[in-house]
């Protein structure tokens, strides 16, 4: 009997399959029974995975104390030019071991927080982390560190972030346009600086939110200083202009004194980052210009047609000198 069954070819490949079968079974019984019980060894490796992760924040969180701490000490020796924006060439502020203020007259650089001059407390970040959930991360990630779609925002600085939301550019429409559009703003400047705190906490970085002070700024030092840095660009009368592929220089008729500052400061999209080569006094001077001459043109030839220069103005008043020139013709033909 054991004879016959040995010879047969069917024998040998159920026993193979069988006992397969019931190690299978075996170790899932096991596998399943590890997971679902406490004391197994999955337990212990979850808290010691949490327990890294948790290290890891602290050290972080420790990391970036002593930063802000050393920030707040004054340098032997200025890094950067005076006055070019960053903390350390302006004066500092500090509250708590943390800069929450830099600049002089003509420029003051504040860090987002409920109240001026305060660090932001932690029911302000927050507000400002749910924000982001809500309108930022399903682009630049739960922790803004970006993603193929979107750009990393971890230690661009306040100003970045509350340039590109109070402009209306983000929370963009889609992340595959090549220029994210101006639009209204879909947040308030007060939840901007909300959003922009929290990202600042992550890992803290200049520049801050510039506020400028108008006062004493010089107009035809500002108009010169425009004319050789942002004429190119924006034109010579802040209508913007197109750039080289899909991208453009927008207006200037519409933006705000704070975003004039900022985009100096930060260089969004193309636009050339000027720190180090133009002072708070010169930022001033230049947002001063397009605050009240270009904004608020005096056109004393008569109508300024929106502004959009000598060139356009010419075709629309050969358009119509030459329409109102038709029309006398026919008229004088008519009475012929």
């Amino acid at each position: 009997m054991l004879r016959r069954l040995l010879r047969n070819r069917m024998v040998l490949p159920a026993v193979v399959v069988a006992g397969v079968g019931v190690a299978g079974a075996l170790s899932f019984g096991v596998g399943a029974g590890a997971q679902g019980t406490p004391g197994s060894s999955t337990a212990p490796a979850v808290r010691r995975a949490g327990a890294v992760t948790a290290a890891r924040t602290t050290a972080l969180a420790t990391k970036r104390e002593t930063r802000a701490r050393d920030a707040c000490k004054s340098p032997s020796a200025p890094a950067e030019p005076a006055n070019s924006g960053t903390p350390r060439s302006s004066v500092r502020r500090c509250r708590d071991g943390q800069v929450v203020a830099y600049g002089n007259s003509a420029i003051l650089y504040q860090l987002p927080s409920q109240s001026p001059g305060q660090a932001p407390t932690p029911q302000y970040l927050a507000a400002g982390e749910s924000l982001f959930e809500q309108n930022c991360s399903s682009c630049h990630g739960p922790a803004g560190a970006g993603s193929a779609a979107a750009p990393n925002l971890v230690g661009l600085g306040p100003a970045t972030v509350m340039f590109w939301v109070t402009t209306g550019r983000m929370p963009a429409t889609t992340p595959l346009t090549v220029q994210a559009p101006v639009k209204p703003p879909r947040l308030t400047d007060a939840q901007a600086a909300e959003i922009a705190a929290w990202i600042n906490s992550l890992d803290p970085a200049a520049p801050y939110v510039p506020k400028v002070n108008l006062k004493g700024a010089n107009l035809a030092e500002g108009a010169s200083l425009f004319a050789l840095n942002c004429a190119a660009c924006h034109t010579i009368t802040g209508a913007g202009d197109a750039l080289a592929y899909g991208t453009y220089a927008p207006p200037l008729h519409k933006v705000t004194p704070t975003q004039i500052a900022s985009a100096i400061r930060t260089g969004p999209t193309n636009m050339p980052l000027f720190t180090g080569n133009l002072s708070d006094n010169q930022v001033r001077d230049i947002v001063a210009y397009v605050s009240e001459k270009i904004q608020h043109p005096t056109n004393n030839g008569g109508f300024g047609l929106g502004g959009v220069g000598p060139v356009a103005e010419g075709f629309v008043a050969l358009l119509v000198g030459v329409g109102l020139l038709v029309l006398i013709c026919f008229w004088i033909g008519d009475r012929a």
